[in-house]
C-alpha cells in the first residue's frame, strides 16, 4: 500500500510504500511547538520505503536536547507544515508527520514518548507502550 503525506497547502508531499515501522505520539516540548498541539504524531518508515518526494522543502536542522540527537526537518516554504525529518540516532528511518496523512489515515499509534510531559487532561489507551523520558 502506498501512502502520501501532504503539507497544508498541498505544494509538498512524500509518498511511501508500506506501513510505518514505528508509529506513536511524542509529548516533548519540541514536538508540541512543532505541531501547535499537545503532542506530535510521528510515523517512522524505512528510508527504502520512500517512493517519491514532490515540491520544494526548506530545512530546519538542530540538536534535540531532550532526545540527544541531531534532527533535520523538511517543511513547506509556503505554508510552513513540517512534512518529514531525519534523526541521527535512527539512520535507517525517515520520520513523517502523522497528521499529514490526513487523506488516507494511519493505523492507531502504539507508543507514547516523553510521556512524563503529557498534558494532564490527555487520556491515552492503556495498552500503548509508555516511554517516560
Amino acid at each position: 500500500m502506498q501512502r502520501t503525506a501532504r503539507c497544508a497547502c498541498g505544494l509538498a508531499s512524500i509518498t511511501l510504500q508500506g506501513a510505518p515501522e514505528m508509529h506513536g505520539v511524542c509529548h516533548c516540548t519540541n514536538c508540541k511547538r512543532r505541531t501547535g498541539s499537545a503532542f506530535g504524531i510521528s510515523s517512522y518508515f524505512p528510508k527504502s520505503s520512500v517512493v517519491e518526494t514532490s515540491g520544494p522543502t526548506q530545512v530546519y536542522a538542530f540538536h534535540h536536547v531532550a532526545q540527544q540527537h541531531e534532527q533535520t526537518r523538511h517543511f513547506c516554504p509556503t505554508c510552513g507544515t513540517t512534512l518529514f525529518w531525519l534523526v541521527s540516532t535512527l539512520p535507517e528511518l525517515i520520520g513523517v508527520a502523522g497528521g499529514c496523512f490526513a487523506d488516507q489515515g494511519l493505523p492507531a499509534p502504539t507508543y507514547s514518548l516523553t510521556h512524563a510531559k503529557k498534558e494532564d487532561w490527555l487520556s491515552l489507551p492503556p495498552h500503548w507502550k509508555v516511554y517516560p523520558d
